[in-house]
């Protein structure tokens, strides 16, 4: 919020305090809101304007395309030079038809997914995730919200939203505070 002391065209940036992970929409120009995005994350979300579909993201999306195999260039096999290709071309066929494209889902152990989720059929989104929590994550996600900015398409950017379940304990022992463990009352 801005202080009446402050001069005339100031901004002062808002940030949310205790998360690591701020929701930012990006609204017309003129009004502004700033959320500091976080050092790392697990996954980066961008949910498009509802009014928006998947055949929005037909111009920008071989550049989002690009980029993520750039990223994976160290964790991709040689053997099949002609997959990322072949993913963009079936990616943008589904992005001309309105339809869920697949994404770049590859099995790389520490490689960059970009992943279109099934979870709400009305709202165009997507996200970027790695197995661990790392700076590449808010990084790409912040230059595709800047390249989504650019051409005029609204959305909203989130981190860690992914849901990772109850904790697991190891095979044959209940998760803790289950009370069927081995100090469970008898």
């Amino acid at each position: 919020m801005n202080d009446p002391s402050d001069p005339p065209g100031f901004f002062r940036a808002r940030r949310k305090r205790g998360t690591y992970g701020g929701r930012r929409t990006y609204l017309p120009a003129g009004t502004h809101e700033v959320v500091t995005p976080p050092v790392k994350a697990r996954s980066g979300h961008i949910l498009l304007d509802p009014k928006r579909s998947y055949r929005d993201l037909v111009r920008v999306y071989p550049e989002i395309h690009k980029r993520v195999v750039e990223m994976n260039r160290p964790f991709v096999k040689e053997s099949d030079p002609l997959l990322p290709e072949v993913l963009l071309d079936e990616n943008l066929r589904d992005l001309k038809g309105n339809r869920k494209p697949v994404g770049y889902n590859r099995q790389d152990a520490f490689g960059l997914r970009l992943i279109f989720p099934i979870a709400d059929e009305r709202r165009a989104e997507f996200y970027f995730a790695k197995p661990a929590r790392c700076q590449e994550v808010v990084q790409i996600t912040e230059q595709v919200s800047a390249l989504l900015r650019r051409r005029g398409i609204k959305h909203t950017v989130e981190y860690d939203r992914l849901p990772l379940g109850p904790p697991r304990g190891l095979p044959g022992v209940p998760p803790p505070g289950t009370g069927m463990g081995y100090l469970a009352p008898t």
